[in-house]
């Protein structure tokens, strides 16, 4: 603190300083006086005919009466003292701040006049503003209503001098509007919106210029750091503590999807100020979500709150006393996969472009730090196997029906997904090329979905089983690791659906994106018949496809062509036998042409050793 005196040179003032002149200004901002006068009554005793004992009673009850007021006159004068010596310090204290930053000096003579001229009338003054409060809460009808006018008079301020008084109008407005909808009788208003035009205004203005007006005023002592650390945090903190607050109200209550996405916009750019609270920062989180997964939300809303999520979880936090917390990365992935989990239990034609969208958007959170994305993934791959471990060990209905859900078999699609973006080769510091982190799960994930399609292998579980090798599949694609799958589907070639009769059965086609399990009466059809074996034929076609240049391809589908042949020879069914023929053509003739390039170059040992060796198996 700097006092001034005479001939004494001015000491510079630090940032610390700095800081305490402004906690001891909030300080007394708070502070009440309580130097109020007393007054005490004389009690006067006019009863002649008492007795000499009662004089004597009332002699010491007048005796106790006059001790009483002296205490009372010397707390008064105490009272009094602390109070004068307060306001010298805050008169001090505001000449410090003057010299400091002048320029927030001037900001509070502006704003709030009544700061900087404290003095004991205001003591008074404010008993005489509560009593007005109190008489004006009673009526109700004397509440202001916002008018058009007077909404593009602040406005007009706001733009032209970023004028601090009418930004708190428009705070107290958007209260208003942002809480509207709740049924609380507790909850009061300043101002009064009937106007719909005008509550618009009220909300597309506020969001607009509220991270403006803050960011201007709470520049952080270092690019790039955080609000908290300005100087001015301590004035602009509650202002900034109600603004968030509403805005999650107002989030959670509209209805409008267009103007769902404006506010989830603007809110985005108000992220460096939800980390500064780390319980708002956690409501804000939560409602994210909630909009992320709601599946009456547009798609519109649904991606713009996956950025507004990412946007938290990527940016860094303030590290202080009141928050102890190192960032909202790790809150972030745990979160969105927990909720995609449990929003993607119904599938059916409807909800599964949602599911599809939130699993694409979820999966791209998990490319931001591969070395906590790897954290996490490895505890929630084990959790799959724990739960296949558990159904293959007792086989009950129940521990089976845990494993044979939509919920399940999402997540095996979940991190398939993951690893098909971010479990490739990467570029260190060094830009030299270095293995992911995630590459080592691709292992225990496809383990864990063979383990799957092998738990119970009927006919009635063929969608799940080409469910799940359609993931196998794009694992196999995107992180070159060669995982046998053929053996999967050649297994149903095999099977009593595929090599038995079948019989006409009415009855619609069967969504296989949207079904685990078929009906017994349904298996043996001759629609279900058609359909596997259509199956049976993209899911070869799809598998082979990443093969079909590779040096030991012809070798690696000699067995499977015999075998699929043999079975167009004794199939009855005319579509799968037409389909899968096809498919035996267009592997012959990939071989065909590999050989004949391999006839064309020759291999040394060792380069025929590496060619071969990029086919070395997984599994």
């Amino acid at each position: 603190m700097i006092q001034n005196k005479k001939n004494t040179p001015k000491e510079e003032v630090s940032d610390d300083d700095n800081d305490d002149i402004f906690k001891k200004l909030q300080r007394a901002m708070d502070e009440d006086s309580e130097g109020s006068d007393s007054t005490a009554d004389e009690a006067i005793m006019e009863d002649s005919d008492l007795a000499s004992d009662d004089e004597e009673l009332v002699d010491h009850d007048e005796e106790m009466e006059e001790a009483t007021e002296s205490d009372e006159e010397d707390d008064n004068e105490d009272t009094a003292d602390k109070l004068n010596k307060d306001i010298d310090q805050h008169r001090k204290d505001m000449e410090a701040l003057k010299e400091k930053d002048p320029e927030f000096y001037e900001f509070l003579r502006k704003e709030d006049e009544g700061l900087l001229d404290f003095d004991e009338s205001d003591h008074s003054e404010e008993e005489e503003e509560e009593e007005k409060e109190e008489e004006s809460d009673v009526e109700e009808n004397q509440v202001p209503i916002l008018t058009k006018a007077k909404l593009n008079e602040w406005v007009e301020k706001i733009k032209s001098t970023k004028d601090f008084k009418a930004f708190k109008s428009l705070l107290t407005a958007f209260k208003t509007a942002a809480r509207m909808s709740e049924e609380d009788d507790k909850i009061t208003f300043a101002i009064k919106i009937e106007d719909p035009t005008v509550f618009s205004k009220v909300i597309t203005t506020t969001l607009r210029y509220a991270p403006i007006i803050f960011l201007h005023h709470l520049k952080p002592k270092t690019e790039g750091g955080s609000p908290m650390t300005s100087g001015r945090w301590s004035f602009f903190k509650s202002y900034v503590k109600s603004y968030l607050n509403n805005l999650i109200h107002l989030l959670r209550n509209l209805t409008d999807s267009d103007m769902h996405r404006l506010t989830i916009r603007e809110a985005e750019k108000c992220t460096v100020l939800f980390v500064c609270f780390d319980r708002l920062a956690k409501e804000y989180l939560k409602t994210l979500l909630n909009l992320w997964s709601n599946m009456v939300s547009s798609d519109s809303v649904r991606i713009q709150a996956f950025l507004a999520i990412k946007s938290l979880a990527v940016i860094p936090v303030p590290v202080n006393k009141e928050l102890k917390a190192q960032g909202y990365l790790d809150a972030c992935l745990k979160n969105v996969y927990l909720t995609f989990v449990k929003h993607c239990k119904n599938t059916n034609p409807h909800t599964l472009p949602v599911i599809n969208l939130m699993r694409n958007l979820a999966a791209q959170l998990y490319g931001i730090n591969l070395t906590l994305s790897y954290q996490q993934a490895f505890v929630y791959i084990r959790q799959l196997a724990s739960h296949l471990r558990a159904a293959m060990k007792h086989r009950t209905t129940k521990n089976h029906g845990m494993v044979y859900n939509w919920q399940y078999i999402h997540c095996i699609d979940f991190w398939a997904d993951v690893l098909n973006a971010y479990a490739k080769p990467m570029l260190d510091e060094e830009q030299d090329e270095v293995e992911s982190p995630l590459k080592s799960l691709v292992y225990p994930l496809a383990q864990v979905a063979i383990g799957v399609i092998g738990l119970i292998p009927t006919a009635q579980y063929y969608p799940l089983r080409f469910h799940v090798l359609r993931s196998l599949t794009s694992l196999v694609h995107n992180t070159n690791t060669f995982i046998p799958l053929a053996v999967y589907v050649l297994e149903v070639l095999e099977g009593p659906v595929a090599t038995g009769r079948a019989k006409k059965a009415a009855g619609l086609p069967l969504d296989w994106d949207t079904v685990l399990k078929v009906h017994k009466k349904f298996v043996n059809s001759r629609m279900y018949q058609d359909d596997v074996l259509d199956q049976c034929a993209k899911a070869l076609k799809a598998y082979y496809k990443e093969f079909y240049g590779h040096v030991a391809f012809p070798e690696m589908v000699d067995t499977d062509i015999v075998t699929i042949k043999r079975y167009v020879k004794h199939s009855t069914s005319m579509k799968g036998k037409e389909k899968l023929h096809l498919l035996v053509k267009e592997l012959e003739s990939k071989q065909r042409f590999v050989r004949e390039e391999r006839t064309k170059t020759l291999f040394s040992d060792a380069q025929s050793q590496i060619a071969l060796s990029d086919m070395k198996p997984e599994l």
